[in-house]
């Protein structure tokens, strides 16, 4: 699990949750480390308990991490999202974390290191980007960030040679929302190291499924015509379309004592 040593900086996908900050705050964007885990499914009771469990010790190890948020896909993906000031932090982590373990005993976690791994498929890191001018922060947010339990994660990738066309679509996309004052925000994650960075990432937040349905409904209704050709504008570009749903999981994250 999230041993973050000199880890394979691959990149984004997801989504991740992260609540977007409210728009009386300066939007800039956040770098995070993103650990992607994949649950084998028929132990899937032994992989949270073992996650429990890592939170547990690195809480009574004095972690020196500010926090940690964690979300959880429908299909057995988890995300763990750890903040970063900038890509110098990343060389610092390996001493942050190797200085916990050091508390926690290195037997015990070479013990704790099977156990939890034994419950994956197969796990990957990578560097996210929040983008302050490409996601949807709005003025009067339709939810209280304690509401928001259910994420909608749509990950897409696109032509390389036609990121500029992309992202200019994505700025008129954010417009759209801004002008039609639509309640519902959304955020855009870019790919800074790895992977394959020809693909965005979109998270949305609602209470559930149920109201998932409905506020898309809604925020269609009031901007149907002006959607559908941007639709036509951007589907031109890309090449795959994914969506995949769940919740987030504060009982996985991690909070600094």
């Amino acid at each position: 699990m999230r041993k973050l040593s000199m880890f394979a900086l691959l990149l984004l996908c997801g989504i991740f949750l992260i609540t977007p900050p409210s728009f009386s705050q300066e939007m800039k964007d956040q770098l995070y480390w993103v650990r992607e885990e994949v649950v084998k499914v028929d132990m899937w009771e032994k992989y949270e308990s073992t996650s429990k469990e890592w939170v547990k010790m690195m809480t009574e190890a004095g972690l020196d991490y500010p926090f940690m948020r964690a979300s959880q896909r429908d299909d057995g993906h988890y995300y763990y999202l750890f903040p970063l000031d900038n890509y110098a932090a990343i060389d610092k982590m390996q001493g942050i974390f190797g200085a916990a373990i050091e508390k926690i005993g290195k037997d015990k976690w070479a013990k704790f290191m099977v156990e939890n791994e034994s419950s994956m498929v197969t796990h990957k890191d990578f560097i996210a980007k929040w983008s302050a001018e490409y996601s949807y922060v709005p003025k009067e947010p339709r939810l209280k960030p304690e509401e928001a339990n259910f994420i909608h994660w749509m990950f897409f990738h696109y032509k390389l040679e036609n990121r500029k066309e992309i992202m200019d679509i994505m700025k008129e996309w954010k417009k759209l929302y801004q002008d039609k004052n639509i309640s519902n925000g959304y955020s855009i994650w870019l790919i800074e190291l790895g992977l394959d960075n020809n693909m965005i990432a979109l998270t949305e937040n609602f209470k559930d499924g149920a109201d998932f349905y409905t506020a898309q409904k809604e925020d269609n209704a009031l901007m149907e015509a002006e959607a559908g050709v941007l639709w036509g504008k951007m589907s031109k570009f890309i090449t795959s379309i994914e969506n995949v749903y769940g919740n987030p999981r504060p009982d996985l994250g991690f909070v600094k004592k």
